[in-house]
């Protein structure tokens, strides 16, 4: 059933990737022969009414052409593992959208080196220049909602490329409003488009630098953001066994995320062990579809001070009828200083029980806290010995049933367990 599981859930994490792949490498595609159709749409207009400024952008947007084409290249490539990249080339992901910060950042000074050229005044119709400002305004709006969506997209598949891209468009728009700009204040006879492309200017600065900033993080191995690790951590915190998340580690490689985890696990055994870090990367590659690769490591508890329960006969012996003991010596004992801490003689109030009395005494002791109990071979695969199992209770066997000294008993006990719990840390 668990193997069924995982099947499943790895299957889901397969799907998740091949739909986000589907879906962005749609969009990079309509992104490339979006700028193409600017490009033409832009050299067609300035050719019209004679803009210098629009056949200009005209050849600008045949460089976004490119940049799509690069972006689209890195996407389709990054999926490739190999020996080689095991992990794979998602990182691909992250250069091309370096690559497309600088251009962004690129034509925020190409606009404002244009602020200090001289431009040719325009010889054409006021109607024509109307017309062409129009069709440049509704160009905005469409494009302007297109990379809106083209983000949304981006930021729901955690795709940087698709992100830069989309703020690669965003860009562009403010270029093309500022010659909309020019052509209706030289209608008027105004010239006040130049104060309007300073603002953008450093707009379109902050847009490319913050980009610029993400990728290169990301190439560097920045730790997965915080908002993501609370998330995680909230995640693991459901599974009962899990005492303590000691660290959770992941960088970003292109959208995907590679996480390592350690946990501390109140489990005994390594079977049952291993087999919740299974269950814990499960979880989080259904709950993080973008999670590539999570690896658990996971490690015992260290606990100083533990419970050690001893059950007893009437003449204060190691009892072998664990059901039928008389009373129950619980010791709080220091194991790093070997110490006893507390001691408590409780009877035993389940002996008038005619049915499941082993089961009932072993579930109050469990209740109680106990860690370790001290017993003979007798109780092996008895009610209350899987009880013990169940809850990952220790237990220390021994052959003499005689307490000659309880603190060389205690000694020993100590000398198993703590040596044991320091042999797995290290």
């Amino acid at each position: 059933m668990y193997k069924r599981e995982e099947l499943i859930l790895n299957q889901a994490n397969v799907d998740y990737k091949k739909e986000s792949k589907k879906v962005i490498n749609k969009l990079l595609i309509a992104s490339t022969f979006i700028n193409l159709a600017l490009t033409i749409i832009k050299y067609v207009l300035g050719k019209w009414i004679g803009n210098v400024a629009l056949q200009a952008d005209a050849l600008h947007s045949s460089l976004d052409v490119l940049s799509s084409v690069i972006v689209f290249s890195a996407m389709f490539f990054s999926y490739i593992k190999s020996e080689k990249f095991p992990f794979g080339l998602y990182k691909l992901e992250n250069i091309a959208s370096s690559f497309v910060s600088l251009l962004i950042i690129l034509t925020a000074f190409e606009i404002g080196y244009s602020l200090f050229e001289k431009r040719e005044p325009v010889h054409t119709s006021v109607l024509n220049q109307i017309i062409v400002a129009i069709v440049l305004f509704f160009i905005v709006i469409l494009m302007y909602l297109y990379s809106k969506y083209e983000k949304k997209i981006g930021t729901q598949y955690s795709s940087s490329g698709l992100v830069s891209d989309a703020e690669h468009i965003k860009s562009d728009l403010f270029s093309i409003f500022i010659i909309i700009c020019s052509i209706i204040f030289s209608i008027f006879g105004l010239n006040i488009d130049k104060y309007v492309a300073i603002v953008i200017v450093v707009m379109i600065l902050h847009s490319g630098f913050e980009l610029l900033k993400n990728s290169t993080l990301a190439l560097l191995d920045i730790n997965v953001d915080k908002k993501t690790i609370e998330a995680i951590k909230q995640e693991i915190s459901q599974f009962e066994h899990v005492n303590e998340i000691t660290s959770i580690k992941g960088r970003k490689s292109g959208r995907f995320m590679l996480l390592e985890i350690i946990v501390k696990l109140d489990i005994a055994s390594f079977e049952e062990a291993h087999k919740l870090s299974s269950q814990i990367e499960q979880r989080i590659y259904e709950k993080f579809p973008n999670v590539d690769n999570v690896i658990v490591h996971y490690e015992p508890i260290e606990k100083k001070i533990v419970k050690i329960c001893i059950p007893q006969t009437k003449n204060e012996q190691i009892s072998e009828d664990f059901s039928n003991s008389s009373s129950f010596l619980i010791i709080d004992y220091d194991l790093s200083r070997k110490k006893i801490l507390n001691k408590q003689q409780k009877p035993n109030d389940f002996l008038e029980l005619k049915e499941k009395k082993g089961i009932q005494i072993a579930l109050y002791l469990v209740k109680e806290g106990v860690d370790i109990i001290v017993t003979t071979k007798h109780i092996e695969n008895t009610g209350p010995y899987f009880v013990f199992k169940t809850h990952n209770k220790k237990f220390y066997v021994v052959e003499n049933v005689q307490i000659d000294n309880l603190e060389e008993l205690l000694k020993s006990i100590s000398n198993k367990i703590y040596v044991k719990q320091t042999g797995e840390e290290t």
